[in-house]
Order: structure tokens, then C-alpha cells, then sequence
């Protein structure tokens, strides 16, 4: 019996050496999402056109010299500028439904890889340091290049970032001019108060956004024409009140704006799409506030001006004539 009790020992230690090495594997597939933001403010949106590479090289001894060199996956020496590493691994796409821009990397195994990630869109680019697990045979990376950030680097998370063709943005200051007619007769006159007012800009085509209620106004909340479940709230520009000359002000460092303006004594808001010359005069936007009209939605100067009161959708009562207004 003894020879036939070693035996299956035997048989059971290749079985269980066999699962061992069956968990190894001999490279990563290193998977990059890649996504930009436009402003602080902004969502993260898919980013087309990124490159990656990889080295066998620690960050603490190696950095990528210039944009052309991380275009071509070149690594340089810090202490030694005439020793350079090539990629060990280059990207490719990733082609699988419902993935925009992202790219992979089949990585030969070892502890750590230097990756190297190119956006070729904005001449920016950024490495890190990535320890890989030996078990682990498919790994997903999410990286943010965030456009707005100021300067010719900049440091998030493990990344190191590098825009060698940096340039300040250029920034615009605006004004809105909240004018209220109170009759038909009556002149338009400067708002008394300026704390009943709330006023706003995102960088965004209104063709594309609207407002869906007052509330949603006097959030600062914004929805897609397209997906009413996509929402923005967080405006890309905040106004702010000037009493002494009875503007709201604000910097502005895109060219076209969706401007609002809420009258929170009326239960009114007003939104209307502005383009402006970033290199040009600073320009004011008027508005003016019609109460008395009684219309759902005052269409005036480019501005539309809305009394939810009045929404056909929510008061059936609403007449013929105060929607009139809003077709």
C-alpha cells in the first residue's frame, strides 16, 4: 500500500504545482481610459488620440525630456542626459463597445513599469510609476488631463504632467445689466436690489442646454436637450453684484457663453446665448424684466425670459394668449 499512497502524493503536488502556475502570467495587459476636463467646473469627457508607453525605468532616475520625445516614447537619464531608454511596450487601441479613445498595452512582466501617456490632442503629457501584480492579468487605468490647469506642470495624484507649449489663458471681463419694467408704460429702470438677483455663465451652446424649472435656475443646474438624466450644476462663471454701478461682473476665458440671470422677486429666470471676443472690449449683456406681460415666455433682445407660473405643462388654467409668448 505504501508505494501506492506515495504515488498519489505525488500525483496531488504536480496537480497542485500545475493550478500554482496556471495564476502567473507572463505580461499585463495594461488597459488606459483616458479622459479630459475643459474647466475646473466641467465633467470629464472622453479624450480621442492618446498614445502610451512603457519602460523598464524608475521615476526617481528617468523623465521624459520634451514632447517630442514622449511622442516617440523616449525616456532620458536625470543625472546622465545622454542615456536614454526606449518603449518597452506601445499602445494600441482598444477596440470594445461602449470605449471612446481608450488604448492598451500588452506589458512584459516584472515588479514596476514607468508608463508614459500622450495627448496628442493638447500637446500634453504625463508619467507615472506602476507596480503590476503577477496574478493579475488585465489592468484598468483612468487618467484625467485636465486642461485648465495653469502652468508647464502640474502634479495630480502619481502623474506628472508636462505642457511645454503653455500659454496664459486669455480672460475677458463681462458685465450683465439687469434692467425691470414694471408696466407697459412704465421706463426700464435699474434693479433696486441687487440681492434679489442671481447671475451666471456656463461654456456651453444653448442649442445643445436649457433650463428646466426655476429651481433648477436658482441652483445653477443646467440640463441636456438630449438626456434630461444628464445635468450640470456647477456654472463654468459665477457673476457677481456691483452696487455701486448696478452690474453683475465676472471673467470669462471661453467665447461662447449660456448667460443667466434669475429674478428671485418675480419668480423669473433668463438665459440666452452670448459670443465674445476674448481679445476684444468688454462687453456688457442687458436684460430686461417684463413681469407685467404675464406670458410664459418673454422672448426679448436674444434673451428668453420664463414665468414657470405660467407653463401650460404645469397650470392647465394658463390662457391661449400668456403662451403665445413662448412659441
Amino acid at each position: 500500500m505504501k508505494p501506492i499512497r506515495l504515488l498519489t502524493l505525488a500525483a496531488a503536488c504536480a496537480a497542485l504545482a500545475g493550478c500554482l502556475k496556471d495564476t502567473s502570467h507572463g505580461s499585463t495587459t495594461y488597459i488606459l481610459k483616458p479622459l479630459q476636463q475643459n474647466l475646473s467646473t466641467d465633467p470629464n469627457e472622453p479624450l480621442e488620440g492618446v498614445l502610451t508607453h512603457a519602460f523598464d525605468a524608475d521615476t526617481t532616475r528617468y523623465t521624459v525630456a520634451s514632447y517630442d520625445d514622449a511622442l516617440q516614447g523616449i525616456a532620458t537619464s536625470k543625472e546622465n542626459p545622454s542615456q536614454q531608454l526606449q518603449a518597452v511596450a506601445s499602445s494600441t487601441a482598444f477596440d470594445k463597445e461602449g470605449t471612446t479613445g481608450w488604448v492598451q498595452m500588452e506589458l512584459p512582466l516584472s515588479e514596476r513599469k514607468m508608463i508614459l501617456a500622450v495627448d496628442t490632442a493638447h500637446r500634453v503629457y504625463a508619467y507615472t510609476e506602476q507596480e503590476l501584480e503577477k496574478t493579475l492579468p488585465t489592468l484598468y487605468v483612468t487618467l484625467i488631463f485636465k486642461t485648465w490647469k495653469e502652468g508647464f506642470s502640474y502634479q495630480d495624484g502619481n502623474w506628472s504632467f508636462y505642457n511645454e507649449f503653455y500659454a496664459p489663458p486669455k480672460r475677458l471681463d463681462t458685465s450683465i445689466r439687469p434692467l425691470l419694467q414694471t408696466a407697459e408704460d412704465a421706463a426700464a429702470e435699474p434693479y433696486g436690489d441687487l440681492g434679489n438677483l442671481k447671475a451666471y455663465a456656463y461654456a456651453v451652446d444653448t442649442t445643445a442646454w436649457r433650463i428646466a424649472s426655476y429651481d433648477d435656475a436658482q441652483l445653477g443646474r443646467i440640463t441636456s436637450k438630449s438626456d434630461d438624466s444628464f445635468t450640470r450644476s456647477e456654472p463654468s462663471f459665477q457673476a457677481y453684484a456691483d452696487a455701486e454701478s448696478g452690474l453683475f461682473t465676472m471673467q470669462v476665458s471661453v467665447p461662447t457663453l449660456m448667460v443667466v440671470v434669475v429674478d428671485r422677486a418675480n419668480r423669473l429666470y433668463a438665459y440666452s446665448q452670448q459670443t465674445v471676443d476674448l481679445e476684444g472690449a468688454s462687453p456688457t449683456f442687458e436684460v430686461l424684466f417684463r413681469p407685467w406681460r404675464n406670458v410664459w415666455i418673454d422672448v426679448n433682445d436674444g434673451w428668453r425670459i420664463v414665468n414657470e407660473a405660467l407653463d401650460p405643462a404645469k397650470n392647465p388654467t394658463t390662457t391661449q394668449n400668456q403662451t403665445a409668448a413662448g412659441q
